[in-house]
């Protein structure tokens, strides 16, 4: 029998259960859900708690120490190793997979440094796919959130999380076609997924390659 990581109470009507980035089982539930029903629930979906588990070890992810020194983390696909030094300047050797980062202010200096280059590439493939896929969108913007990769608005601006810059460039693509899609279909209907299989064939991996390693999106 699965147990319980953490137990959290709200006002909420739903019981819900999810594995955090630290592969911990949290359980959502109502204050009036007695352990009775949370631990019925748990073991009705003990298969599924089970294979999430074993996927999320599996990616090999930790969430970083508060020393970053030593710390291998995946940066376009490849794990990057952190070496703290006294420069002030940020160094990345792309054939060694390192990245130099400052002793000061570090993990603030190492965000900052994600964020430029994912704005750099995010706004480079956007506009060769847009220009593929013969459509435009309004702005593109780098944002740090931890639930999407990416998003298309209403009026086609388009914002990708700069933890995108953790996977490899054909997943990237993807979620580039993925949101320049939605600049034609604001669903997912058949029509949009067959308009991201013609500049995505292998969509379904890709997408399956970002499920597994939501665990990324804890980082940093």
């Amino acid at each position: 029998m699965v147990q319980p990581d953490e137990i959290i109470r709200s006002h909420r009507k739903t019981l819900t259960i999810s594995i955090d980035c630290n592969n911990r089982l949290i359980v959502r539930a109502p204050y009036s859900c007695g352990k009775e029903r949370i631990f019925a629930f748990l073991r009705e979906k003990e298969t599924w708690i089970l294979r999430k588990k074993a996927e999320r070890a599996g990616t090999g992810i930790q969430l970083p120490p508060e020393n970053l020194h030593g710390y291998r983390f995946l940066l376009l696909g490849e794990y990057c190793t952190v070496y703290l030094t006294k420069e002030r300047k940020i160094g990345y050797d792309q054939s060694a997979h390192a990245l130099y980062l400052p002793e000061k202010n570090t993990q603030k200096r190492l965000v900052q440094w994600l964020k430029e280059n994912a704005g750099r590439i995010l706004t480079d493939v956007t506009a060769r796919t847009a220009q593929k896929m013969q459509t435009s969108y309004k702005s593109v913007t780098i944002s740090s959130a931890r639930s999407k990769w990416g998003s298309c608005s209403f009026d086609n601006a388009l914002r990708y999380s700069y933890r995108l810059l953790y996977a490899p460039k054909d997943v990237i693509e993807y979620v580039v076609a993925h949101e320049l899609a939605h600049t034609r279909y604001k669903n997912h209907s058949a029509q949009f997924w067959a308009e991201v299989a013609k500049y995505q064939p292998n969509w379904k991996e890709k997408r399956a390659w970002l499920k597994r390693h939501g665990a990324l999106m804890g980082i940093f």
